[in-house]
């Protein structure tokens, strides 16, 4: 099943503000696996439900630099959208869609998904859109941190954004195994991108998932491994003792395994982890 396109269906006023917050936005950080998608799927996106359903509705956006909470709260009156990021430039972004477009109900979440998801959000949630890195551990980062925000009593549903193609077939299936989700939907090639991804692609396939009252996330706690494309590499990795020193694990690294450098500790300081991954994208 493959998306048409609905880019001469889009009301003026949409299509007015998403140009405007556009050119404000500038390009994407490849720091943080951004690509952007195009107007017409940030638009289409939130189609894939009745606009009415949205009403009166919590809704989440885990990561929204596609700008799609902004068509939601143009067609819809959900009772609050969070935007949770951590790009320095959304703060901005929902000013302006607060005041400029009079989205009363949206506001802005600095928080990093690595980190242990913050209380004040757990099972608050009916809708939680979610554009993970395309990585088999963003992946499961970020469907636990969805998991963790959707309310469990009620027909949630997580609108998730992933490239799922050759050596990643089944990565999909098994997360939603394990944390006991359940497909309703799956549309091939539905994200059109205006930047190609690292896969030298311009699209990726959207999920709908059905969450259960026995839906459980995978990671609970905070999450202190490569996460994003850049850093799945097969080359040794960093992790940071808390005395400072950087051992590099891999295959070609100072010990084969995160688990082995655990086991033998730090040699400089004897510390058992756990031990941070030093990312170039800081926790904050």
């Amino acid at each position: 099943m493959n998306a048409k396109s609905l880019e001469n269906d889009i009301p003026d006023d949409i299509r007015d503000a998403f140009s405007e917050i556009q050119e404000f936005r500038g390009k994407p950080d490849p720091d943080y696996d951004q690509y952007f998608v195009t107007l017409d799927t940030s638009y289409q996106r939130i189609l894939l439900e009745n606009p009415r359903n949205y009403d009166h509705k919590r809704i989440v956006f885990l990561g929204d630099m596609d700008l799609s909470s902004l068509t939601l709260g143009m067609i819809a009156k959900p009772r609050d959208i969070a935007v949770m990021d951590i790009d320095k430039k959304i703060p901005e972004i929902i000013f302006k869609m607060k005041f400029d477009y009079k989205i009363r109900s949206i506001k802005f979440i600095n928080h990093d998904i690595r980190i242990r998801m913050l209380n004040i959000m757990k099972n608050q949630f009916n809708y939680i859109f979610l554009e993970p890195p395309f990585t088999k551990e963003g992946l499961e980062v970020g469907l636990s941190r969805a998991v963790q925000c959707a309310i469990k009593e009620s027909d949630s549903r997580i609108i998730l954004t992933f490239d799922n193609r050759t050596e990643k077939d089944g990565w999909i299936e098994e997360m939603v195994e394990l944390m006991n989700l359940e497909i309703d939907k799956k549309i091939q090639d539905f994200n059109k991108y205006e930047f190609q991804t690292p896969f030298r692609r311009f699209t990726s396939d959207i999920y709908l998932l059905k969450v259960k009252k026995d839906t459980k996330e995978t990671i609970t706690n905070h999450y202190f491994g490569p996460m994003y494309f850049r850093e799945s590499t097969t080359s040794p990795k960093p992790y940071k003792c808390k005395c400072g020193k950087i051992h590099l694990v891999g295959e070609k690294g100072d010990f084969k395994t995160l688990s082995i450098l655990e086991e033998t500790h730090c040699p400089e300081c004897k510390y058992g982890g756990p031990f941070l991954y030093n990312s170039t994208v800081n926790m904050e």
